[in-house]
């Protein structure tokens, strides 16, 4: 059987940086191992506690947008607390690259550096993607500067062979879902170390402490190394 790796990409801010923030998460899969299993016990958890299965959006939820505009304050905690505990017992892990308007001026730059970056991270892995026969590329292509950055960096590093870029569907997929979720709470991360947190930050994750306790910590058990 092939070896096949799955990269599932989601990015937080716009390419112009006019929040002065980009962030670019990664999850990765190795296809063989099991996700169905934690999330049908997801699934299975959302029916016993009476909640809609509402695909994942950190931003929507947060401020009660899109397919949570009628779906309480109080239940949009639990959906958040149910999807913390998925991305706990999923079988992945991921990486963040992050990008500051003070460093990062327009989209062309944001271009070059998220390319770079990407570039720079896969070499130094090398030995990992070089394991798999074929590497499945997750993103929506919903920003540009993101999307041509994937093209170019993947396909200069492994063979253009080996790399596949796929049809990705938010609302369908978990783990593109967990791809918003860490750009979540990587957004939240940075707001609280700043001391920047907004009040729906606090309302929905409660002080600081309590943040890097119940959330962070328990995500970097996950991040790519």
């Amino acid at each position: 059987m092939q070896a096949r790796l799955n990269l599932h990409v989601d990015e937080a801010g716009n390419q112009d940086l006019p929040e002065g923030l980009y962030i670019v998460a990664v999850v990765l899969h190795e296809h063989g191992d099991d996700v169905e299993t934690p999330i049908s016990e997801y699934e299975n958890r959302l029916r016993l506690a009476g909640l809609n299965d509402v695909p994942f959006h950190g931003k929507d939820l947060l401020h009660g947008n899109e397919a949570y505009r009628t779906v309480s304050v109080g239940d949009r905690k639990r959906l958040l607390t149910q999807f913390a505990r998925l991305a706990r017992s999923l079988p992945v892990s991921y990486f963040v690259l992050r990008y500051d308007k003070r460093e990062t001026h327009d989209r062309n730059e944001l271009e070059a550096r998220i390319r770079r970056d990407l570039v720079a991270l896969t070499f130094d892995h090398l030995a990992f993607f070089q394991r798999f026969d074929s590497i499945s590329v997750y993103y929506d292509d919903g920003q540009k500067v993101l999307s041509i950055a994937l093209h170019d960096a993947l396909e200069f590093v492994l063979a253009n062979n080996v790399v596949d870029f796929r049809e990705a569907d938010h609302s369908a997929c978990r783990l593109l879902q967990l791809a918003d979720y860490v750009c979540t709470l990587e957004r939240a991360s940075i707001a609280f170390d700043s001391g920047m947190q907004t009040k729906t930050q606090e309302r929905f994750f409660g002080n600081r402490r309590n943040f890097k306790q119940s959330y962070m910590k328990q995500l970097a058990r996950k991040r790519f190394s």
